[in-house]
């Protein structure tokens, strides 16, 4: 009874201990991927921290420059520069970018991503998207005489005649002005006229030829005072602005950047002082119209309110767009505004898909358009209603094409020529290179197949080919029938390749032909091979001839397909160029002294490395057949020059020397994949150790080591320890298993039974 109660209670112990095995097994796979997810965290902030670094020192230079200071709100001295509008969250002017957060590659692109401006739908915004404050920031320039002058307005006060003398003027605060031997006199609120004649009344006390009229009195506008704006409504960029004193309403349109996409440009309010007016931009826009009022005053509210009809047309018009649409207007405007129909619009239906109750969209057939521009059709346009303007599909239809040896290839009417004579004598007639046994006449089905006809072009024969319109002749000359022989020139030529062959032809003209010797060419050598390609049999002819083609055997006569070979002197040596940079004594571009000079001899001529420099880490390059790098010991080539690391350079190859490095690269499958510093000494377990050791899923036996010099080795295979530089890669094995918990613990359950039931029998046996 005993022994039976000892194995219940040993089993359920074992029950409990499940859970807790499988969740012991999984805390290695979660403390590896929390590692990983650590690792990762710890770069971002870094790179956060080291971007709020960066912005709080662009912020302070940004503080120090006077620059920057007038765009915190200080005043500025030139009225050039009073042109400004409402500033951004940030305290950022519209449109400007932080500099700052633009070197970090992943806001870039974002950023990147966020400025790339699309066509907008609406007309007027694809005028306003492209803001150009400079074009509008002038504060000089003529103002029309109905200007109305107000403070910080310069003046210009001007007599002639009896008098000659001239003011310069400027209004105060309370919009007065202080004229010599008048004393303050009251300008703001009036235009120039009415100024000029007030002047003319005050100075008409002082000067009597002014009431004579032997003196007169002119009044113009100098420099003109700041005045304060408000946009509001469906604009872009609704607020406060500060702008020169004759602003016109467009120009201030294009600092709130246009009307948003719901935003008026035809039913704009102005409020001055409490009279109000109705601004249409597209008189501006579309028609070159001013506006009346059209220069802004100090204190304006310039409001968008949205628009009531939003109409969009495409298809074949001058400008397809989304236009604004006021009360009695139709598709008769908004096909001009749209700039008219092209010359390709088809004289059916129009298409209008309109929305319904309930927001369904639905399609509508419309008259022709010349039917609403005659005003024979009329509809009145709702909101959201889009018109499609088809253009015609017809294809031509009255015309024949000829094409070939004749003196006007192309396409020409289809009327009153019936044969291929009548073509081609419209044509011009034949060329002298016509082949007159064959003529193709390729005609087209309706189903678009097409049948191809052959005639001959004899006299006989020509004037009856008849043609059908749409019919595309097709003429063939001697030349298209004609495969000219070649010859060909290989070696030390200039331009070596395949040339025409041509009677009397020499080997000194086919080298002519080619440019001429290389300076690499073997003299007095020139081969010629010649044969047919149905003997099969080549015959070789050596030409001995001196520099410079004098001898008569340079004359020899070339045959077809001839192939003439320009030997290369096997003694000539091409200069070979290498480079050599980074810590170098004497870094630079080096040639090679003779074929097969080796990578010693190319150092000590660079005067070695200098204090500093890491041989051990040198790079070593070689472009030709686009090798690439290549893993070269260089301080072993310098100890040992008999050894192999002593390679022989080739033209084109490229060494690098770097500063002394001092950490060891660890990646692949490991706690923290990071850089530990060099310990002289250390192996690779060390290093994995520093990097927070292995993982279940590393794969031990493969840890491949890639030395700074480029060399690479498996962990074990070689008795080489890390050097300053290396990089150790740790690779992922495949995941682990799944355990089987039913199977493992029958099997831990039978072996208990087994031992269990053991015990009792061993119990009887002993009584």
């Amino acid at each position: 009874m005993t022994t039976t109660c000892s194995v219940r209670l040993y089993l359920f112990s074992l029950f409990l201990c499940i859970p807790f095995l499988s969740l012991a097994q999984s805390l290695e796979d979660k403390v590896s991927q929390a590692r990983s997810q650590q690792a990762l965290s710890a770069q971002d902030y870094a790179q956060i921290d080291s971007l709020k670094k960066e912005k709080v020192s662009l912020g302070a230079s940004n503080s120090s420059n006077p620059q920057n200071k007038r765009r915190s709100g200080e005043k500025r001295a030139n009225l050039d520069e009073m042109v400004s509008g409402p500033l951004e969250a940030d305290g950022r002017m519209p449109g400007e970018l932080d500099t700052a957060l633009m070197k970090d590659s992943v806001l870039q692109t974002q950023r990147k991503n966020t400025r790339e401006k699309k066509i907008p739908h609406r007309y007027e915004q694809r005028i306003f998207q492209s803001l150009d404050r400079s074009a509008f920031s002038g504060a000089g320039g003529a103002a029309g005489r109905e200007y109305v002058l107000g403070p910080g307005d310069e003046i210009t006060v001007s007599l002639w005649g009896d008098k000659e003398k001239e003011y310069s003027l400027s209004l105060n605060k309370e919009g007065k002005v202080f004229l010599e031997g008048i004393g303050l006199v009251a300008l703001a609120g009036n235009n120039l006229d009415q100024a000029q004649k007030i002047l003319t009344q005050r100075l008409a006390k002082v000067y009597s030829g002014i009431t004579k009229g032997s003196a007169h009195v002119e009044v113009s506008l100098g420099q003109s005072g700041p005045i304060r704006v408000f946009l509001l409504g469906e604009v872009k960029v609704p607020g406060g602005y500060v702008f020169t004193g004759h602003t016109s309403v467009l120009s201030a349109m294009y600092f709130a950047k246009g009307p948003t996409d719901i935003g008026t440009v035809r039913n704009l309010k102005l409020n001055r002082r409490g009279n109000k007016f109705d601004l249409d931009l597209y008189r501006y826009l579309l028609r070159g119209e001013t506006l009346n009022p059209d220069a802004l005053q100090d204190g304006d509210i310039l409001f968008a309110t949205r628009a009531e009809v939003l109409v969009e047309i495409e298809g074949d018009v001058g400008r397809a767009a989304i236009y604004e649409i006021k009360k009695g207007e139709g598709i008769k405007e908004l096909l001009e505004f749209a700039g008219g129909l092209n010359p390709t619009v088809a004289t059916q239906k129009m298409t209008l898909q309109r929305i319904f109750e309930n927001g369904r969209s639905d399609f509508q057939d419309l008259p022709p358009p010349q039917d609403f521009i005659s005003g024979k059709a009329k509809i009145e346009l709702k909101n959201g209603d889009r018109i499609l303007v088809e253009k015609s599909t017809e294809a031509s239809q009255n015309f024949m094409t000829i094409s070939g040896p004749v003196k006007y290839p192309g396409s020409y009417e289809a009327t009153n020529i019936n044969t291929v004579s009548q073509l081609v004598t419209k044509a011009g007639g034949l060329r002298q290179d016509a082949y007159l046994g064959r003529v193709h006449v390729v005609r087209f089905r309706p189903d678009g197949s097409s049948i191809l006809m052959a005639h001959s072009l004899e006299h006989a024969s020509i004037d009856s080919i008849q043609l059908q319109p749409k019919d595309n002749v097709l003429l063939y000359s001697k030349r298209d029938m004609y495969i000219p022989d070649s010859l060909q020139i290989e070696g030390a030529v200039f331009q070596p390749g395949k040339y025409e062959f041509r009677d009397g032809i020499s080997v000194k003209d086919l080298i002519m032909q080619a440019g001429g010797f290389l300076p690499n060419h073997e003299a007095g050598k020139i081969l010629v091979f010649r044969g047919t390609p149905l003997d099969r049999k080549v015959e070789q002819v050596t030409l001995n001839v001196e520099d410079g083609l004098a001898m008569s055997e340079i004359s020899y006569l070339l045959k077809p397909n001839d192939f003439v070979q320009i030997p290369i002197d096997s003694r000539w040596y091409q200069k070979e160029v290498v480079t050599l940079s980074g810590l170098f004594r004497y870094p630079g571009k080096y040639t090679l002294l003779y074929p097969n000079e080796r990578l010693c001899s190319i150092i000590e001529r660079a005067g070695g490395l200098k204090p500093n420099g890491y041989g051990e880490g040198g790079r070593f390059f070689r472009s030709k057949d686009n090798v690439g790098r290549v893993g070269v010991d260089l301080s072993k080539a310098m100890r040992h020059p008999n050894s192999k690391a002593n390679i022989t350079l080739a033209g084109g190859d490229s060494i690098y020397i770097p500063e002394r490095l001092i950490t060891v690269k660890v990646q692949g499958e490991v706690g923290f994949e990071t850089s530990v510093l060099f310990q002289e000494g250390a192996t690779v377990d060390y290093y994995i150790e520093k990097a927070g050791g292995f993982t279940r899923r590393s794969e031990k036996n493969r840890v491949v080591i890639q030395y700074a010099n480029g060399e690479s080795s498996r962990d074990g295979y070689f008795n080489r320890k890390p050097d300053a530089g290396s990089l150790i890669f740790v690779p992922q094995g495949p995941p682990p298993e799944a355990t089987n918990w039913v199977t493992g613990l029958n099997i831990i359950i039978g072996t208990m039974t087994a031992g269990v039931t053991l015990i009792i029998l061993t119990n009887q046996l002993n009584k």
